[in-house]
């Protein structure tokens, strides 16, 4: 995104000011609840695991605590790498553009590709996806909106989120329904 096409996008947002104030609230607040909900699911399925337990199914118990580590691993390596990744190739921040004025202040330089909000955001929505899908279907909706957010603060390029989401899609479906 050139700082032109920003700054138009930003006056947009000026002139309107629920807007404004709503896309500043909800990037601060929409990535917690994909993190505030990860761990609600792990209870959920440690729960099922117990359940399984009681029950005397001991097979499938074990079958299912292999699940529950690869809910745990997946984002695990997932955001792992990502972190390697974006490190390694630190791509500049739009930002950092002479003439780009975010809407929300962000003094981190670089490390902006692939974006680990939407990197996360999506991998965790794989989990929901495989365990719980109509929660899923939420997660990706939350992950969707992350993603738009991340561009319209004007911490990351269109091609971050992109790349991010894309990555924790595919690497989610990789790692919960593949392996």
């Amino acid at each position: 995104m050139t700082p032109e096409r920003y700054q138009k996008l930003l006056h947009w947002m000026e002139a309107h000011p629920a807007v404004r104030t709503a896309v500043i609230a909800l990037n601060r607040w929409l990535p917690a609840v994909p993190f505030v909900c990860y761990p609600l699911l792990l209870v959920l399925l440690n729960v099922q695991w117990f359940r399984l337990l009681q029950v005397g199914l001991n097979q499938t118990a074990l079958d299912f605590m292999q699940l529950i580590a690869r809910a745990i691993l997946v984002p695990g390596f997932v955001f792992f790498g990502g972190t390697v990744l974006r490190a390694k190739l630190n791509f500049p921040r739009p930002y950092e553009q002479p003439g780009f004025t975010p809407l929300v202040e962000k003094e981190t330089h670089g490390h902006s590709f692939p974006s680990r909000h939407a990197l996360s955001a999506a991998v965790l929505a794989m989990v929901w996806l495989y365990f719980y899908p109509a929660a899923g279907v939420a997660m990706v909706v939350v992950a969707a909106a992350i993603c738009v957010l991340r561009v319209l603060a004007g911490v990351h390029f269109p091609r971050d989120v992109l790349a991010g989401a894309a990555l924790g899609f595919a690497l989610g479906y990789v790692g919960m329904w593949i392996f």
